[in-house]
């Protein structure tokens, strides 16, 4: 089967490189949703295999070497979805890797090394590279923040609130106090029929509220005594909830937040 290739030839060594690409490719898209290679590491020496094969004119390095390609492309068990600590211990593990790689190849240029030496070095290589790559973070889902049909719509007061005012003269501030980020739609005053917009310390507009984050309600109507803020939580976009705060008027003996 291998008598043609006793030697790596140009075509071999370009289709070993595609091959190569490839697999790279597909680690960094499945680590994009959050996915790490499990099965899929294997591909590391199936290549090994495939190179080493026409060098060492072994017939079943090669059948190995195909094996284990197809097992890391094609088997149920490739990927599996990543745990929370998995970039930090694939960074760490392909940092680790390619230094110790680094360093070896250095000390090996002065030794007549045989052949299987830098096979397995490739191997090692490629493992890093694996690891480097499946380290990426999950790519971020776009952020949409819901509009005016919010208001309209069936909406829930939250057992817990999500956000905590506080009135500063001439503006109230929102505060999130929630577990999550919160898509803010509007706020209106509680006795008028408005609709406007969270701003940020710039007075620009303010959609996204991350947890701990604020937000400023302007301009301030005189006199207020309540206030309603309708949001969403990013990570139940499809319950539409509602922020009620009243209290007595200014003039009041007793002035207390509900």
């Amino acid at each position: 089967m291998l008598d043609t290739l006793t030697t790596l030839s140009v075509p071999y060594l370009l289709a070993l490189f595609a091959l190569t690409v490839q697999w790279l490719l597909a680690v960094w898209q499945q680590a994009r949703v959050g996915r790490r290679p499990v099965l899929a590491y294997l591909a590391a020496p199936g290549l090994a295999a495939l190179l080493g094969a026409p060098l060492a004119q072994a017939e079943p390095l090669f059948g190995l070497g195909a094996a284990l390609l197809l097992i890391a492309a094609y088997w149920g068990g490739a990927y599996a979805l990543a745990p929370a600590d998995h970039h930090r211990k694939a960074l760490t593990r392909g940092r680790f890797i390619f230094l110790f790689l680094a360093v070896l190849g250095a000390a090996g240029q002065g030794f007549e090394l045989p052949p299987p030496f830098w096979v397995l070095w490739a191997a090692a290589l490629l493992l890093s590279l694996g690891y480097l790559l499946s380290s990426g973070r999950q790519a971020a889902a776009p952020v949409t923040a819901p509009g005016l049909a919010l208001r309209f719509g069936v909406l829930t007061s939250p057992a817990w609130p999500d956000l905590e005012l506080r009135l500063e003269g001439d503006h109230a501030r929102l505060q999130n106090i929630g577990s999550s980020r919160l898509l803010l739609a509007g706020w209106s005053p509680s006795g008028q029929n408005g609709w406007l917009r969270p701003q940020d310390t710039q007075g620009r507009a303010l959609s996204v509220l991350p947890k701990g984050g604020t937000a400023l309600l302007s301009p301030w109507p005189a006199g207020q005594n309540g206030v309603r803020v309708w949001y969403v939580r990013q990570n139940a976009p499809q319950e539409a909830l509602v922020f009620r705060a009243d209290w007595t008027p200014l003039d009041s003996p007793q002035r207390v937040l509900n």
